[in-house]
C-alpha cells in the first residue's frame, strides 16, 4: 500500500510541476496579445482545462505569429455566429477557459496582420489544435 500512495504522490507532483507558469505568462482565462505562454505547438490541453487552446505560426512556420485573431464560428467561412475570438500571445499560443458548444461541429479562421484570413474547410469538435496540427497535419499560419 505504501509503495502505491508512492507511486500516486510523484506522479501528481509531476503533473503539478510539467506546466508550472513562467514568469510573465499568463494563466487561466484567455490569451492576450501581451502575454506569454509556454510549450508553443505542444497540445495545451494535456495539461490544462482549457476549451480551446493552439499555435499559430509565421509563414515560414519557424517561430509563433503574435496578434494573429482566431475565431470560432458556427457555418464555414466565417459565417454564421462568432463563438469566440482569440488572440495570439507573444508566445504564438492563444486559449480560453470560456465555455465553448462545439455541437455537431464548428469552424476555425485565423486572420494575420495583413489582414489576409485562412479558413479551416472541415469542422472541429475540440479545442485541442495542436493535437492534429504540428502533429497529424501541418502547422497552422498566418501572414
Amino acid at each position: 500500500m505504501r509503495k502505491v500512495f508512492s507511486i500516486l504522490l510523484i506522479g501528481l507532483i509531476a503533473v503539478l510541476f510539467a506546466c508550472e507558469k513562467e514568469d510573465g505568462e499568463e494563466v487561466g482565462g484567455q490569451s492576450t496579445a501581451s502575454g506569454t505562454s509556454h510549450n508553443t505547438g505542444k497540445n495545451c490541453l494535456n495539461c490544462h482545462q482549457f476549451t480551446a487552446a493552439g499555435s499559430i505560426y509565421n509563414k515560414a512556420l519557424s517561430s509563433g505569429f503574435p496578434g494573429a485573431i482566431v475565431k470560432l464560428s458556427s457555418q464555414a467561412s466565417g459565417a454564421g455566429t462568432v463563438l469566440g475570438t482569440f488572440t495570439v500571445n507573444k508566445s504564438g499560443s492563444f486559449y480560453t477557459s470560456n465555455s465553448i458548444n462545439y455541437g455537431i461541429g464548428i469552424y476555425v479562421s485565423v486572420t494575420g496582420s495583413s489582414g489576409s484570413t485562412k479558413y479551416m474547410s472541415s469542422t472541429i469538435a475540440t479545442g485541442a489544435c495542436n493535437s492534429c496540427h504540428g502533429s497529424s497535419t501541418s502547422k497552422v499560419w498566418a501572414e
